[in-house]
């Protein structure tokens, strides 16, 4: 892709009312509309204004004399936030990875967008797809986990779905915002390969695959120079390289100035202000500043044009210029269909870690007459601004990306009105106490103790944790309260609800154990529908389980800096490439739980992985049979090795997936196909991917990260074959490869805008 061809036409058909507009429509309108727009109307469109003190968390003033209303922004990942009860409250958005069902993806991303749509919001904030490195960082349940992939793969559905409704996706939040601790005063040091690999991946497809129309700049700087003001990020590998061609806004009071962060490349300041508060309404860093930089020539005019053309070109590509909804946050849209779909993703996100003796399902039959349920997690929850608390079952974590619940229905009532129909009978104890746990556990038959562990974003703390986690015990004391019940009744269960994971030191101790991560407002009866078997848990993790020590990196604590500052708090990223299972793999690690990692009331076998080298990417299909007694659905996963020629290269890495529901008994083959992106490593040399031209893939394929049973290797030429673990013979005649992927050259200083103007 060069630069020539920066607004070739990408139409994409969306499930929508109508055919989706391409960009080099949308630009042309675009061009035409903002003809006579004065500079101070410009300015007002790339300024917020109410500075979070209006009815949206965001906001661009109205434009009368072009019958522009203005803009409204609100936040999140988990639904409408501020719609006081009167939207979804959607599971979080690892419990969504966790199904790893694009289907299932790309319908909370439509329903999601509808709710926005019905509101009149423009923007959703959303989905975020930053990585998972530390398993205590703070907004780790917001994105998608710790493989690249999958988060683009994730984010590609959620972001079609939401903009199939007419509502402008943000992918968020660019780049290396990974953990919460100074996230406004810190620098994220990347190496140039993994900054590429791993961190630009998600956003990478975001933009090539989902055409998202929005990117969210984030808190903390990049290798010494903050993320609002990069413009080797914003403007050379962004705008430039992958062509992005929608607008960068920035996280809400992320900028301090207007020199460096416009004329690196943004293009909307959020909320506006320069500080949080009413006081700085109107007072902003950009706004009247703009004007003052161009008529000093700090920069052109056409930085101003361009970031304009951007925003508005992005509305007419999601047809919101004309006749969209008015703004009203409190339409009713909290439907039986959201409420449906919502159970149905938090039931298919729980993950089965451990079954000993099928203690799961529940069954009668089973000699099952009483149950036990145990733990303050099991309870009603208190209700709190942004869930800044941690009192009762814990449907998400805290800050932003939360809602306002309606409801939540809670694991007590809901298994208490299942196990009436099978005639079991239910005694609970709904506090935390060790003793009296134990005492409610040691005459039922069955017990089920209910733990948790909450993390949020650094603005609120919550029982001593400022956003990230102190640490992965679990939370008021629920270790001990596992032991004490466990030691009452061999037939304990524990369900997990926590952001990602947490120390187990009773894995040895009970029979079984659910991690029901944070589901959202259907969480009681999303865990009901798997512990008594009305769904089959098909939940894996999109994350390494371990103890906190085996992991390449971790959070940090240290005392709070002035954000936007020269000192910064140092994240260097020293593992390079070698995130989550990668680094275990690397260093021969075994974890508690693998990526990819969960188990089924039923059991499959993978038989017959055939692959074939094509110019287009490697075609791979799989059989999975299921071989238990009981429908389920498997999760087939592709890992491939590089050619040897690749050097100080993961292992494996993840690279296909699918979700198939089989019969008890039944087969089926499933084709998944990789394409030459994903075949490509990142050469910091030439600054391409490259596919390699020679050497051999393995292509490995099973059920998780440490479970890959079949394996094949497959030239890296086209047109070769593999087949249950033969090796393809190579071609000598074929001399024809996808070599390189040119993704663009970059562009030098200004020029850059007034070359974009003449293509566009």
């Amino acid at each position: 892709m060069r630069l020539s061809t920066v607004l070739s036409t990408v139409t994409i058909l969306f499930a929508s009312k109508t055919l989706a507009m391409s960009w080099e429509e949308a630009d042309k309108k675009a061009r035409k509309w903002c003809e006579d727009l004065t500079n101070e109307e410009k300015i007002a469109i790339v300024t917020g204004r109410e500075n979070m003190t209006g009815v949206c968390v965001g906001s661009i003033d109205p434009i009368e004399r072009k019958g522009f209303k203005g803009l409204c922004l609100q936040d999140g990942p988990a639904g409408v936030r501020f719609a006081n009860g009167t939207a979804t409250s959607w599971q979080a958005a690892i419990n969504t990875a966790a199904t790893f069902d694009r289907t299932l993806l790309y319908k909370v991303g439509e329903a999601q967008g509808n709710e926005f749509y019905q509101r009149g919001i423009n923007i959703a904030l959303a989905p975020a797809m930053n990585i998972q490195r530390a398993p205590a960082a703070g907004r780790i349940w917001e994105s998608y986990g710790e493989d690249p992939f999958l988060a683009g793969q994730c984010g590609i559905e959620v972001i079609k779905g939401m903009q199939s409704k007419g509502v402008i996706a943000t992918a968020k939040h660019y780049i290396g915002n990974d953990q919460e601790n100074n996230r406004g005063a810190s620098s994220s040091n990347i190496p140039e390969q993994a900054l590429w690999e791993v961190y630009m991946e998600p956003f990478y497809r975001a933009v090539n695959d989902a055409s998202v129309d929005s990117i969210m700049a984030a808190y903390n700087a990049v290798n010494g120079t903050y993320s609002v003001q990069n413009k080797r990020l914003l403007t050379d590998y962004l705008k430039g390289k992958l062509e992005f061609q929608g607008f960068v806004m920035s996280d809400w009071w992320a900028i301090y100035d207007v020199e460096k962060s416009f004329g690196a490349g943004m293009d909307m300041n959020m909320p506006g202000g320069k500080y949080w508060g009413p006081n700085f309404i109107g007072d902003s860093f950009w706004g009247e500043h703009i004007q003052e930089c161009i008529d000093k020539d700090i920069f052109p005019q056409e930085r101003l044009d361009d970031a304009v053309l951007r925003i508005i070109r992005s509305l007419y590509k999601a047809e919101q210029m004309d006749d969209y909804p008015d703004v009203n946050l409190y339409v009713d849209t909290n439907t039986k269909e959201n409420i449906a779909l919502n159970r149905k993703v938090g039931a298919d996100s729980n993950v089965l870690l451990k079954n000993d003796d099928a203690i799961l399902p529940i069954k009668k039959n089973n000699k099952i007459k009483k149950i036990a349920v145990i733990g303050k997690d099991s309870m009603p929850t208190k209700f709190c601004s942004d869930l800044g608390c941690a009192d009762g079952t814990l449907p998400l974590g805290w800050g932003s990306g939360t809602t306002d619940f309606k409801y939540i229905v809670d694991p007590l009532s809901a298994i208490s009105k299942r196990a009436k129909k099978e005639d079991i009978e239910v005694v609970s104890y709904g506090k935390d106490d060790a003793k009296g746990g134990a005492e409610a556990a040691k005459d039922a038959d069955l017990a089920i103790v209910f733990v948790q562990a909450d993390s949020g974003e650094e603005y609120v703390t919550v029982e001593g944790n400022k956003g990230d986690r102190q640490s992965l015990d679990l939370w008021h004391d629920g270790n001990e309260l596992i032991d004490a019940v466990a030691s009452a009744n061999k037939n304990t269960i524990v369900v997990i609800h926590a952001p990602g994971p947490v120390n187990v030191p009773f894995l040895d101790k009970v029979k079984g154990i659910v991690f029901a991560g944070m589901p959202g407002q259907e969480s009681g009866n999303a865990i009901t529908d798997v512990l008594f078997g009305d769904v089959n848990p098909s939940g894996h993790l999109p994350y390494t389980w371990a103890p906190r020590e085996d992991y390449p990196t971790d959070v940090k604590y240290d005392a709070a800096l002035q954000g936007g500052g020269e000192e910064k708090t140092q994240y260097d990223y020293d593992e390079g490439l070698f995130v989550g299972y990668r680094w275990f793999d690397k260093k021969g690690i075994e974890p508690t739980f693998a990526f990819g990692y969960g188990l089924s009331y039923t059991t499959f076998e993978y038989s017959d992985l055939k692959v074939e080298m094509k110019e287009d990417g490697l075609h791979v299909s799989v059989t999975i049979t299921n071989t238990g007694s009981v429908a389920g659905a498997a999760v087939p996963m592709i890992f491939l090795s590089f050619p040897d020629v690749v050097k100080d290269y993961p292992s494996r890495l993840f690279k296909g997936f699918d979700k198939m529901m089989l019969e008890a008994g039944e087969s089926k083959t499933t084709k998944i196909f990789i394409d030459n992106h994903d075949l490509s490593y990142f050469d910091v040399e030439s600054m391409k991917f490259v596919k390699p031209e020679e050497g051999e893939y393995t292509v490995y394929a099973g059920s998780n990260a440490r479970d890959l049973p079949l394996k094949v290797n497959v030239s890296a030429n086209a047109g070769e074959t593999g087949e249950n673990g033969e090796t393809g013979e190579a071609d000598d005649n074929n001399n024809e490869s996808d070599a390189e992927e040119d993704i663009g050259d970059l562009p030098e200083n200004d020029d850059f805008y007034k070359l974009m103007l003449k293509f566009l």
